[in-house]
């Protein structure tokens, strides 16, 4: 928040002190009705009939500084807006970004709905914060300085300080009552991420929730989620009674004290006021105390977000894929990428063990294939560097990758996972992601079948509106237009028809000749295309060589003949 606040202060310096001023301009109107109603009260008192043009001018003065009010009102509530909302928008931005630098781990490990709802609430939590300062806080001050002059020049600074006093006591309290209800809040939101974790979950798997007529077994989470939250809120909104009750009291006892000091004041014989500032002051007083109230209100929603906010801060301060990354890749005419023995675990279950060292050069074709659940797709993600503990077991050129800047690590091991993803819109940004396209993308476009998406149709974020195999292909032509020294592909011709699977290897052969390419496949027909086959079986290499001379060992027979069989 503190950040928010600076920001404010050095990019947006002109539009807060306009801001300011008109803050200012509107608390100092605001004074002019009561006080020309005090001043019509006192005329009337007088008696003296004369007065009418008297009170006709403080009745136009009443009437105009209305007007005034009505026209600075907007004004001020638009600039607060506009403050507010810039900075929010700056900082939402920067945000995102630095949550897209997190880990490669992070995004599978997150809860999709959990995590959406997560950001949504931080980004409107520091909102609501902003807000609170800049709409409640601020004014609120200037507006403490400016009715403390009227009081103190109108002879009741006594009693300004009195409820100043009690105001204090007030805020004291209500902190101590919110601070006591922030576990409840606490409760309320993880209860209402949980809740939209389950639904988002549901509705993915609507489709298949209709078919099978499972609506009731579906719903049945949803429902415990709901009643859950719903125990959670009714706790919140009874808590939520007693600061109400605060604020009632407070007001009564604030009044009720300047009624009492008013009051006594006209029993004297020589009273300090008139009736008519009386009726100002009270005026006045009673503006400021509801201020006083909405500054708890405003404080007690902002005890609502600050665990929205808390939770946005930790999931911003996780590692970053390019923490403390520096180093670059130096050109060399035959690059080799090495991974020495490692292991990846999964909640103690082993799902990949290298127990020698891996090398792959630049130039060579490299397949890894296996029956399924064998650690391909793993071994696949080591060797991109997806997976950070095993980063430093990973080496290019002799630089280990966990010191290379990140640009420089994805630019040089460029990878194409087996489910393809993209962004809404036309080719050029759903599939490229933006980047220029480059001369050889027009062949491979052609080659993959591909014309009629790539210049007109409009792909959807999920690529329900096109066939698993054109998504597919589709996929592939993001490392086609922009390749890396070595190009991974897990699965390249999955979901991909059997007549279109030849020229799918064709093209990649082409495109990579002189490159590292390495995939993992199932298809076993044109496993004699590569340089060299990686056998696996639960998580382990089992064989690794030419393909000519691993096809006629029994073992791999075996093995094979199985996962053709499964296939």
């Amino acid at each position: 928040m503190q950040t928010l606040i600076k920001t404010a202060c050095k990019k947006h310096a002109a539009l807060l002190a306009v801001t300011i001023t008109t803050i200012i301009a509107l608390k100092i109107i605001s004074l002019g009705p009561p006080l020309l109603l005090g001043k019509v009260v006192d005329t009337l008192n007088d008696g003296n009939q004369a007065a009418l043009y008297t009170l006709l001018l403080l009745i136009a003065g009443f009437v105009l500084a209305g007007c005034i009010q009505a026209v600075i009102m907007p004004l001020q509530i638009f600039l607060l807006s506009k403050l507010v909302q810039h900075i929010v928008m700056n900082a939402s931005i920067g945000w995102v970004v630095q949550l897209m630098r997190k880990e490669f781990l992070q995004f599978s490990s997150w809860r999709i709905g959990h995590f959406i709802k997560s950001v949504e609430r931080g980004f409107t939590a520091h909102e609501h914060l902003l807000t609170f300062f800049i709409t409640i806080g601020l004014p609120l001050c200037l507006e403490f300085i400016i009715i403390g002059g009227v009081f103190a020049y109108m002879g009741g600074a006594g009693i300004f300080f009195a409820m100043t006093a009690l105001g204090m006591v007030y805020l004291f309290v209500t902190h101590w009552i919110i601070r006591w209800r922030r576990k409840h809040i606490n409760a309320v939101n993880e209860q209402e991420d949980e809740l939209s974790a389950v639904l988002f979950s549901t509705m993915s798997t609507g489709k298949a929730i209709k078919l099978e007529g499972a609506e009731r077994t579906a719903a049945q989470p949803l429902n415990t989620a709901f009643q859950q939250y719903a125990q959670a809120a009714i706790t919140v909104a009874g808590s939520g009674g007693i600061l109400n009750a605060a604020k009632i009291l407070f007001v009564s006892l604030s009044t009720g004290g300047l009624l009492l000091w008013g009051a006594l004041d006209q029993l004297t014989n020589e009273s300090s006021i008139s009736v008519g500032q009386l009726v100002a002051i009270f005026s006045i007083a009673g503006s400021f105390l509801l201020n006083i109230t909405a500054l708890t209100e405003g404080y007690r929603i902002l005890d609502q977000f600050l665990a929205d906010q808390r939770r946005l801060q930790q999931l911003l301060s996780l590692p970053n894929f390019d923490d403390n990354r520096q180093a670059e890749i130096v050109p060399q005419s035959e690059s080799s990428l090495v991974l020495e023995p490692c292991a990846v675990t999964d909640n103690g279950i082993n799902r990949l063990s290298i127990a020698s060292t891996i090398t792959l050069t630049q130039g060579q074709s490299v397949a890894i294939t296996g029956p399924s659940g064998a650690g391909k797709s793993t071994l696949m993600e080591v060797l991109a560097g997806i997976y950070a503990p095993t980063r430093k077991q990973l080496s290019i050129d002799g630089t280990p990758v966990i010191e290379l800047s990140g640009q420089s690590h994805l630019d040089t091991l460029r990878y194409c996972p087996q489910s393809p993803q993209f962004l809404a819109g036309f080719f050029d940004h759903s599939v490229l992601f933006g980047a220029p396209p480059s001369p050889h993308l027009t062949q491979a476009i052609r080659r993959l079948n591909l014309e009629e998406i790539a210049r007109h149709r409009s792909i959807n974020e999920n690529a329900s509106n096109i066939s698993g195999g054109e998504a597919k292909r589709l996929s592939l032509l993001r490392l086609i237009n922009r390749p890396g020294r070595f190009n991974l592909f897990d699965e390249p011709t999955s979901s991909i028809e059997p007549k279109l699977a030849s020229p799918v290897w064709d093209l990649l052969f082409d495109c990579y000749a002189g490159r590292g390419l390495i995939c993992v496949t199932h298809d076993v027909g044109n496993l004699y295309r590569f340089d060299r086959v990686i056998v696996m079986q639960n998580g382990v290499i089992i064989d690794d060589g030419p393909w000519c001379d691993l096809v006629n060992r029994a073992a791999i027979k075996l093995l094979l003949s199985d996962l053709q069989t499964r296939e």
